[in-house]
C-alpha cells in the first residue's frame, strides 16, 4: 500500500537506548556488541532447550562467539 506510514516496532531501539548500552560498557562499542550477541545467543539456547525442536522447525541459529 503506497502512502502508508511505517510504525516503529516495539523492538526498535532509539539512539538514546543505543547510547545507554554503549555507556554501560565504558564507551566501548565492541564490548557492547559482544555482550549483546552473548545475550542473544543465551536467549536462543534457552529457547531451544525449552521449546520443541519440531515447533520451531530448527530455525534457531545461535551466534558463534570466538574466544578472545
Amino acid at each position: 500500500m503506497s502512502g502508508a506510514s511505517e510504525q516503529p516496532s516495539v523492538a526498535d531501539a532509539t539512539d538514546e537506548d543505543i547510547d545507554k548500552v554503549i555507556a554501560e560498557f565504558g564507551g566501548d562499542p565492541r564490548a557492547a556488541i559482544r555482550a549483546l550477541l552473548h545475550d542473544l545467543t543465551q536467549l536462543a539456547l534457552d529457547c531451544e532447550a525449552t521449546v520443541s525442536r519440531g515447533y520451531v522447525r530448527g530455525r534457531l541459529y545461535p551466534f558463534k562467539m570466538a574466544s578472545d
